[in-house]
């Protein structure tokens, strides 16, 4: 047995030709597999100098991924991958989570990649990247680093407009994707992945496309040098100009009423809590800008609300404006533009966007929490603990009068229907969050903020995932999926909107069974898409007097959303009461500490223009026949 073992270490044999030697000396199915996790975990690291390996082109593909720390492969499956599933086999540390429909397995691996900081693989067919596009849209605008590779139709034939192919298909993925490549060679796969890694994952991220032809995946004896991916990481812990920091930190000691607007590039950089000490130390305000995280405990008595558009906002009368890891405020994002009379400070890992819009004051170009924490002890320096007491209480009796303010107003306005039936988005939020452990990872795609002022995202406690900064919907339950298998010991909650729900999202409930990924889904479910229909009647000059709202209705027919569930042998309920909904969220805690997902479908009340009116075009085709056929 030893001699087995020494074999499969050295990659000699494989893991089947390891298990028929064993089995036929008499070892049991059970004593081989605690044999082979006990090997799995005897391999030794790689060493610097890297290892030779020879095999087929996916054993090189996949040997390169594993070397990077990729241990999770995102699937939609095709009969152009056969060389990858066969090479899956013998490496069953290397998990397969599929999906049936590409844009999911996208979404899933973004899920990953948000939930676990390293970058993610997702396999999927050549023909299946106009369905992943979408998916993969918002994973651009999110920054979020995956290796997308598929497989291709075999290189003697390209160019002949045969079996899926087009002229160029790298090209849709062009404009999101940092970097793509077509591996003409089998013996250039191992450098491309490596690159591809590379790439994906340097700040900013963002998904790599990689397009293999079937004849090089299936290439047999490819002879190529397996590095430790560490030789090839980029490190980007750049530190501001200490000359730019002090600038910006006089600006802020010096402002009457500064504030602090945040984005994506805080939670990436993991200053979450470098930034909650720099609000604090001088009594600055926090807004959240766009993000795809919550970068800033929304109970917090700084937390000047989300940046948004409109009279009663934060920013009116602000002078100094520090934008850490955001794109800047614009109407293009349906908030208000930065004040013309501010001073700008906007600082960036993403120099490229850096005083694009506004003129800039200071610009720094730096990692986040070098920059963040950079301010603070900058701040410190320049000024005595006296001082520094001093500007924090004065400035925390101004700040907190109107966060106060804003917080008295919006529980006034929950408590108008916070017993009724369908349930307020309030209430729905309250029971959701005081039935799930502190430490819950929130998945959110929402076209809404209410919810979010009634979870607690304090240090410690609860974490925001979403929604998607490319606001392309489809994306919140796959993404749910793959930060369960990212936080396997955290509680995950999904919540989704009926109009997302629908949009290509229902097939996800198949890999959420199959994987047993025990997820709360809460399908935030008002019979359409409130949202969009609030903003196309305001902007209508019919809509809003005659009350038809065109397209936005989805309550005709009624989707049994449990039954979807059901149909995947996924348990779930109905809630439109908050008894119903605090009893629902018992029985999910439940049926997710057994191991399983649950679903439930929360019946929330319609908000805002044309709410309850339900009118939508009648037609029928059946109606349109001359003849009953």
């Amino acid at each position: 047995m030893k001699a087995l073992v020494k074999k499969i270490l050295d990659k000699e044999i494989s893991r089947r030709g390891f298990m028929q030697s064993m089995a036929a000396m008499g070892f049991s199915l059970k004593s081989i597999d605690s044999v082979l996790n006990s090997v799995a975990y005897a391999a030794e690291e790689l060493p610097h100098e890297g290892k030779s390996f020879v095999g087929t082109g996916a054993e090189i593909l996949l040997e390169t991924l594993q070397s990077a720390d990729i241990n999770y492969i995102f699937n939609a499956n095709s009969t152009g991958q056969y060389a990858i599933y066969e090479a899956l086999i013998d490496r069953p540390d290397m998990k397969l989570i599929l999906a049936l429909q590409e844009g999911q397995a996208a979404s899933m691996a973004q899920g990953y990649e948000m939930a676990s900081g390293k970058p993610a693989a997702l396999i999927i067919p050549g023909v299946g990247i106009p369905h992943a596009c979408n998916n993969l849209y918002n994973a651009w605008k999110d920054r979020s680093s995956i290796v997308v590779l598929t497989d291709g139709g075999h290189a003697e034939f390209l160019g002949r407009d045969m079996f899926e192919q087009v002229d160029d298909w790298l090209e849709p993925l062009d404009q999101f994707s940092k970097w793509s490549w077509h591996v003409r060679f089998p013996q250039r796969i191992g450098e491309m992945v490596r690159r591809a890694v590379k790439v994906a994952g340097t700040p900013p991220g963002g998904p790599v496309y990689i397009r293999i032809p079937i004849d090089s995946l299936s290439h047999e004896k490819v002879r190529d040098t397996i590095y430790p991916a560490g030789r090839f990481n980029l490190p980007m812990e750049i530190p501001p100009k200490p000359e730019l920091i002090e600038k910006a930190a006089r600006l802020l000691i010096e402002a009457k009423n500064p504030m602090i607007n945040v984005g994506g590039e805080v939670t990436r950089a993991k200053a979450n809590d470098d930034l909650l000490e720099l609000s604090e130390l001088l009594s600055i305000p926090v807004s959240q800008g766009v993000s795809c995280f919550g970068d800033f405990p929304f109970k917090h008595p700084l937390f000047a609300d989300f940046y948004k558009m409109g009279p009663n906002t934060y920013s009116f009368g602000i002078d100094t404006f520090v934008n850490l890891g955001a794109l800047m405020p614009d109407p293009g994002f349906i908030n208000n533009p930065v004040p013309p009379t501010c001073k700008v400070v906007h600082a960036r890992i993403e120099y490229e966007d850096i005083a694009n819009i506004y003129p800039t004051d200071v610009a720094i170009a730096a990692n986040l929490k070098e920059t963040i924490r950079g301010l603070t002890e900058s701040i410190q320096s320049m000024l005595t603990e006296d001082r520094i007491q001093k500007l924090k209480a004065e400035r925390l009796e101004k700040v907190t009068q109107k966060t106060e303010t804003a917080r008295k107003k919006r529980e006034e306005e929950a408590k108008k229907n916070w017993n009724a039936s369908p349930l307020s988005w309030q209430r729905a939020t309250f029971e959701i969050d005081k039935a799930l452990e502190d430490d819950a990872c929130i998945v959110s795609e929402l076209d809404n903020h209410i919810p979010y002022y009634w979870f607690d995202f304090s240090p410690g406690k609860k974490t925001l995932i979403g929604t998607t900064t490319g606001y392309a919907m489809g994306w919140g339950v796959g993404v749910s999926l793959g930060v369960k298998v990212a936080r396997p010991d955290s509680q995950v909650v999904c919540m989704v909107g009926d109009g997302a729900l629908l949009f290509g999202q229902v097939e996800s409930l198949w890999s959420f069974s199959r994987y047993d990924v025990p997820v709360i889904i809460v399908v935030c479910n008002n019979l359409g898409y409130d949202g969009p229909r609030n903003r196309m009647l305001s902007l209508s000059k019919r809509a809003p007097e005659k009350q038809k709202d065109m397209a936005s209705y989805l309550g005709n027919p009624l989707t049994d959303f449990t039954g979807l569930a059901n149909s995947f042998g996924i348990k779930g309920e109905k809630a439109s009461s908050p008894s119903e909904i605090a009893a629902a969220m018992k029985r999910a805690v439940k049926v997710t500490r057994d191991g399983r997902p649950y679903l439930i479908d929360a019946i929330i009340a319609q908000q805002g223009l044309g709410a309850n009116t339900n009118w939508h075009p009648d037609i029928s085709i059946a109606a349109q026949r001359t003849r009953k056929i």
